[in-house]
């Protein structure tokens, strides 16, 4: 009996690791499936399309938190080395992550489109800026003054600290930056008697088949763990 509930326990958190692993695959297909527009040929609504274009700022700029950078938005991850299970292998655990943008405009030399990303469901898919922090090291001026405004960045624990290649930290940003050119997907929706992307979309730098690789990949090991927590389930289950 015990088991059979333990291996169901693994077989949930397997199903849960699993949609975790393979729902940011979901846009994949459709992504790869669309013809590449530029914005200008964008003129439906609630249609599913696939445009590349430069991002502009159609109102104003933001700063992005670890390279000072002026963009139309970001996404930030801090994350940490620390011990997993009895300390091999060693592992990023995430501290803090989170996100700021501005509606802009994606443009072609025709015209441009309106792209209004949801704060709530914004994940950008562009290259990564990352500053490395070993441990007992000094924070650079901005990280540190990042960090001071931040809820649940205490310094890096004693005891991890006293472990060699554990405490290093990872302040990682991903940026749109304007004057680059970006590929964008979503469904496009009538705001105030204007066509616009908004919502739910994916904003990378890459193509699409790069895009969809890369999102392969970082599939790959949440949908592994999954698979190896759903076969010891079942194994315990038969036992």
């Amino acid at each position: 009996m015990l088991y059979t509930i333990v291996g169901l326990g693994f077989i949930a958190i397997g199903f849960a690791i699993g949609w975790y692993g393979v729902r940011p695959l979901m846009v994949v297909p459709s992504v790869l499936r669309a013809t590449v527009q530029a914005p200008s040929e964008v003129t439906e609504s609630d249609s599913f399309v696939v445009c590349q274009g430069i991002a502009n700022k159609s109102s104003e700029t933001i700063t992005a938190p670890f390279t000072g950078m002026r963009c139309l938005g970001f996404e930030f991850e801090v994350t940490e080395r620390q011990a997993f299970g009895v300390g091999v292998p060693w592992f990023q655990v995430h501290l803090d992550d989170g996100v700021a943008t501005h509606p802009f405009t994606l443009d072609d030399p025709a015209g441009g489109l309106i792209v209004v990303p949801s704060s709530k469901r914004f994940v950008l898919d562009t290259e990564s800026t990352v500053f490395t922090v070993d441990a007992t090291e000094s924070l650079p001026e901005r990280i540190q003054r990042f960090v001071d405004v931040r809820d649940g960045l205490e310094p890096v624990a004693g005891w991890v600290r006293a472990v060699p290649g554990l405490g290093a930290r990872r302040y990682i940003e991903r940026r749109i930056d304007p004057g680059e050119e970006y590929l964008i997907a979503g469904v496009t929706k009538r705001q105030q008697n204007e066509i616009v992307l908004t919502d739910n979309l994916v904003i990378t730098d890459r193509s699409p088949r790069w895009f969809a690789l890369a999102r392969l990949r970082r599939a790959t090991f949440p949908t592994v763990i999954a698979l190896v927590l759903v076969v010891a389930g079942l194994g315990g289950i038969v036992l």
